[in-house]
């Protein structure tokens, strides 16, 4: 009696799920969503959506990163940037929201001289976005943009202290707590980190002591080093607090776009 219930269960498990799994193998993850017949970049922004939580964000700021995200991916088709792979992921939170944002833009891109362009993006500037020379050549079309909203954000300001071990486990090396050297650009982000022998670039410290951004201060106090940090992300291209309290005052996705991206023409994708 025991063996025919479980061969039982066995069969309606099969009979239920056995579609979805063939479907699933033949087509691929456009088999999961055949319903929308979109094209291969779609699928493409879909993935790369879903490598970041984006749950936080409002509608018309998913819209915005479904917009940045297709540039990237139309930007690698045409050899612009590198191409990545990314994993297909459905059990994001806000999965269905995330549909939704690449469906109500679906085509929707920026060009920036006639061509595909990376944009990038962060949560929160120092106070102003950072100049793209700073990345290289190709990237003259990031100017600096003034966003005085950003100070206003949760997120601005971080204030941490480490220990002198704490530091140097960090730093994995001997780290004097007076021996810190900083070169900064026009918008106060930490570039270049000197102490002793050792040196790091701006965001290769930050990644090492886990702070929010290259805009940092350090002050040498009892026991230890206070660490003050301004903004969170790297600081190029859009602000995405800035993006968020231009669309509650009205703003457009063009207008957005065109603010922090020089000479950016938004298009549709046929």
């Amino acid at each position: 009696m025991k063996n025919y219930v479980k061969n039982l269960a066995a069969i309606g498990f099969l009979a239920l799920f056995l579609p979805y799994t063939i479907t699933l193998l033949l087509d691929g993850r456009q088999g999961i969503h055949q319903e929308h017949d979109w094209p291969e970049l779609e699928y493409r922004v879909l993935e790369r959506m879903t490598q970041e939580d984006l749950s936080w964000m409002d509608d018309d700021l998913l819209e915005l990163m479904a917009v940045i995200c297709r540039t990237g991916c139309a930007a690698e088709q045409e050899g612009q940037i590198e191409k990545r792979d990314y994993a297909y992921t459905s059990a994001e939170s806000g999965y269905e929201r995330l549909l939704q944002a690449v469906q109500e833009t679906r085509g929707r891109a920026v060009r920036i001289d006639g061509e595909y362009r990376e944009l990038p993006y962060h949560a929160v500037s120092a106070g102003s976005t950072r100049s793209g020379s700073l990345l290289g050549e190709g990237y003259g079309y990031l100017v600096p943009v003034e966003c005085p909203e950003d100070l206003e954000a949760q997120s601005y300001l971080q204030v941490c202290t480490l220990t002198q071990r704490e530091l140097e486990e960090a730093l994995g090396c001997a780290a004097p707590l007076e021996g810190f050297e900083m070169v900064r650009d026009a918008q106060g982000y930490v570039t270049w980190v000197k102490n002793g022998e050792s040196e790091w670039a701006g965001e290769s410290f930050r990644t090492l002591l886990h702070l929010n951004s290259s805009c940092f201060w350090i002050e040498e106090v009892e026991g230890g080093l206070q660490i003050t940090v301004k903004g969170s992300g790297h600081g190029f291209g859009v602000s995405l607090y800035t993006a968020s309290r231009m669309f509650q005052e009205g703003a457009s996705m063009e207008d957005i776009l065109e603010k922090f991206y020089q000479n950016a023409e938004c298009i549709t994708i046929p």
